[in-house]
């Protein structure tokens, strides 16, 4: 029959798809000396939780298809390098939810998963229905695995909205973020860059391009904070001050004049969030990026209008939770992973044969 054939011909995709993974760890995965590609090296593991390299070998492989486009001739290795990280601290972080779910009891039954198992469109006819003589087919090796994944994505999935739904938003906390998203600011800043490719390193491990900035920008601090002069402290450096147009503190930064360019020197908003903590033509201190240091100016500031918070409530809760949760889960795995015991041995699984 068509129905049984197109069937077979499903489980011979999904059967060839483990076997190509199969084989594709064995091209990838000969990383180091010592050829770490036995399926019995552990790569890390958590809490007493080993994960060998059959499973970090599946992560890596999803990662590596997502970022495909990305991976160039010249960045190759680099790459690899850096999914190879990531495949590892996403499996770490899993196994910690799973091991924190454990703890807290939480669980789901076999219809559960069986519910999730048949949404998934590997499993469905071309209508979208479940193919039950599709799953039946499999051998009952390749099924437990399904099932076990299956459940321990549902397991995942409740343990963070259990963790999200303890997210609670006062009513201060709402009209500070109304403050903070419709204040305007706009500074004037110094940004001394180190240079993106030459770099000198002592032998205590000391940046002499950053000591050397670092100096130069304590000595514009010093004389700008006893003049108050801002722009004549720069000039006695000869040091080129930057001035952004009117921006917010959730908000993209423009250089002046120039509306539809963003200003990417300092790579991103923190640094400019802490002008909404200066007072006017108040100057900070210096700041340490990884690019260099700046210091800012706060040269004007525009307060929100307060006739509309009620009506912007709704939507300002809604994205005040929003912060909250990446917060509160980005926070909690912080704790976890500071208290657990972690194994990691993605260096003797790459090897150390580049050179810094």
């Amino acid at each position: 029959m068509w129905y049984e054939a197109s069937s077979q011909r499903k489980i011979i995709i999904i059967l060839a798809g483990f076997v190509a993974l199969a084989f594709i760890g064995l091209v990838y995965f000969e990383w180091g000396k010592g050829g770490k590609s036995s399926s019995t090296f552990e790569v890390a593991r958590v809490n007493g939780h080993s994960i060998y390299i059959p499973e970090f070998r599946n992560i890596y492989e999803q990662i590596r298809e997502q970022y495909r486009d990305k991976i160039t001739e010249e960045n190759s290795q680099q790459m690899e390098r850096e999914i190879m990280v990531y495949a590892l601290r996403t499996l770490i972080q899993k196994y910690l939810i799973l091991q924190e779910a454990d703890k807290a009891d939480v669980t789901v039954s076999e219809n559960e998963t069986f519910r999730n198992i048949i949404r998934k469109k590997e499993f469905q006819t071309e209508s979208g229905q479940f193919n039950e003589y599709l799953y039946r087919q499999l051998p009952s090796s390749i099924k437990k695995k399904i099932e076990r994944e299956a459940k321990e994505d549902l397991i995942e999935q409740l343990f963070k909205i259990r963790l999200l739904d303890s997210v609670k938003v006062s009513d201060l906390d709402l009209r500070l973020y109304f403050q903070q998203k419709y204040t305007k600011c706009k500074v004037r800043f110094v940004f001394l860059k180190l240079p993106e490719k030459k770099r000198q390193t002592d032998l205590l491990g000391l940046d002499k391009d950053r000591i050397q900035l670092e100096k130069i920008i304590d000595k514009f601090l010093k004389i700008a904070k006893r003049t108050g002069n801002f722009i004549s402290a720069a000039n006695s450096l000869g040091l080129k001050v930057y001035t952004t147009d009117y921006f917010t503190f959730f908000g993209p930064i423009t250089k002046t004049g120039k509306k539809d360019e963003r200003w990417n020197e300092l790579e991103f908003q923190d640094v400019y969030q802490q002008a909404f903590k200066l007072k006017p033509y108040q100057i900070s201190e210096k700041i340490s990026l990884p690019q260099g240091y700046t210091v800012l100016q706060l040269i004007g500031r525009k307060n929100p209008n307060w006739d509309k918070f009620y009506y912007e409530l709704p939507k300002l809760k809604a994205e005040l939770e929003n912060i909250y949760r990446s917060y509160v889960f980005q926070q909690w795995y912080i704790t976890v992973f500071k208290d657990s015991k972690i194994i990691n041995n993605i260096d003797k699984l790459i090897g150390r044969e580049e050179k810094s």
